[in-house]
């Protein structure tokens, strides 16, 4: 790309000239700068790995970063080409450096011994890096007629990957080097496909892209003062951003204004949600581990967990340190094929969304399992409503079942101490003989009427311990009613 500026980029490291003469080797992840004194104007620089060439008037240099513990990191010149090669782009390999001249390419040992000269049939545009082992790099190549091709440094022959109608002004190679972004003179983003030899994505207002060195799926392009991220098939997500996008690394994106480079942090959480609504959980893990907020892992972990990818689930929750639901995983993978329906309940309820995890389990037809649910909150009430709401739905789930929770919610409050209540509901359902017991040793006495009235002419004794409790508690009239209901006049 040509911006008027000498500079230099290979993944986090960038190389700009400065005052002309030095060189300025940028970290762009931790900002640490070292500074490189040539003592000579600067023509070229190329970065490769952790070597930076400088082309000077009469002579390439070659400078590698010191492997020596010490405070500050620094580079030692560690190659030397004592001849005057003129080149319009300098390119820098393990033990190479490469020379484009025009249509020419010529391959240099760091000796400055030539090796090898391709010569290909248009001028070139164009050179990336794209990996390989030492002394057998790729280089991508992209031409003014429209042709990309690969070259091997230990090959003498290109291999023709596409040709596109017009002139190459930027291209990237995919992380798994299956598909090709090129970005051409009518400033068209172009995707092309090398397995399946077909273009899956063309957007025009484009001036520069590149793909995430750590996602395969994940692209981005820069143009018309905005930042555009591609993940998949998914629509495109964009931002405000002025310059040139010149690397995609992680969750930064690294892009060149007014000959100045920036480091922008960009949240993965759009894409990562794209890819749970598909339950593609795997695919969300590898984009939400290049940086998501600590709720959007919370939100994958979750939904993986309903969608039963155990390891995504508990590699999200260890992830947030949630040592709960690491437990609840342990104890979901023990279920039996049958207990899988009430899966989306069981997580609702250990977030404490109860009433959702209580309609989850309805619709899994566990209508009683919401019932317990309920009563172990103590919330009888709702428990009570929706017994009452489903009693059509289950055999098991009617009268008895709401008597049930009666019963229970009477033996909570008489386990806090409040009598009264707890009289109510065991009088509410139909355990007299509970409700008398508290009442004779509790009060009030004029609860103990209700008791008499539920009671049975044959329940002799405890008619009559009802009467004789009113009447020590002053209910003389209700004692009365008791008394004449058990036949005695006297």
């Amino acid at each position: 790309m040509h911006t008027g500026q000498v500079h230099g980029l290979y993944q986090e490291r960038y190389a700009f000239r400065d005052a002309m003469t030095d060189v300025v080797i940028q970290h762009l992840i931790s900002d640490e700068k070292i500074r490189i004194k040539c003592w000579d104007y600067i023509k070229k620089i190329a970065v490769y790995q952790e070597r930076v060439a400088v082309q000077l008037s009469n002579r390439i240099i070659v400078y590698e970063l010191s492997k020596e513990k010490s405070p500050k990191s620094q580079y030692w010149l560690c190659a030397k080409i004592n001849q005057v090669l003129e080149c319009n782009l300098l390119v820098l390999t393990s033990n190479h450096i490469t020379l484009c001249q025009e249509t020419k390419l010529q391959l240099y040992t760091l000796e400055g011994v030539k090796e090898r000269e391709w010569l290909l049939e248009s001028t070139i545009r164009y050179i990336k890096v794209c990996g390989g082992p030492s002394g057998g790099e790729g280089l991508l190549v992209g031409m003014k007629n429209g042709l990309i091709v690969k070259i091997w440094i230990n090959s003498n022959f290109p291999v023709r990957l596409y040709k596109h109608s017009s002139g190459i002004r930027c291209l990237d190679l995919s992380a798994k080097r299956t598909c090709l972004a090129i970005v051409d003179e009518s400033a068209s983003v172009i995707v092309y496909d090398l397995q399946t030899k077909e273009v899956t994505f063309d957007e025009k207002f484009a001036s520069s892209v590149a793909w995430n060195t750590e996602m395969e799926a994940m692209l981005c392009y820069s143009g018309s003062g905005k930042l555009n991220i591609k993940t998949a098939d998914f629509p495109v997500h964009r931002q405000k951003l002025q310059g040139y996008v010149v690397g995609f690394q992680g969750s930064k994106i690294f892009c060149l204004h007014h000959l100045a480079m920036q480091t922008i942090e960009v949240p993965q959480s759009t894409s990562m949600r794209h890819y749970v609504q598909k339950k593609q959980y795997e695919d969300a893990y590898r984009v939400a581990c290049l940086g998501v907020t600590e709720l959007d892992w919370r939100m994958l972990a979750t939904k993986a967990l309903i969608g039963q990818a155990w390891e995504v689930a508990r590699a999200g929750f260890i992830r947030i340190r949630d040592v709960r639901f690491l437990e609840l995983i342990h104890k979901l993978q023990q279920l039996n094929q049958s207990q899988m329906p009430c899966l989306n309940a069981i997580v609702l309820a250990y977030q404490g969304k109860y009433d959702e995890a209580a309609k989850a389990y309805v619709e899994a037809g566990q209508v009683e399992r919401a019932m317990e649910m309920y009563s172990d909150l103590r919330m009888f009430d709702k428990a009570k409503a929706l017994a009452e709401d489903n009693e059509h739905i289950s055999e098991v789930v009617g009268k008895a079942s709401v008597q049930e929770i009666i019963e229970r919610q009477a033996q909570w409050t008489e386990e806090t101490q409040d009598h009264e209540t707890a009289a109510d509901m065991y009088i509410a359902a139909a355990q007299l003989d509970k409700a008398l017991a508290i009442l004779a040793e509790h009060g009030p006495a004029s609860k103990l009427i209700e008791v008499a009235r539920r009671l049975k002419k044959t329940d002799t004794k405890e008619l009559k311990l009802c009467a004789s409790l009113m009447r020590r508690g002053g209910q003389t009239a209700h004692a009365l009613e008791t008394y004449i209901k058990l036949g005695d006049f006297r």
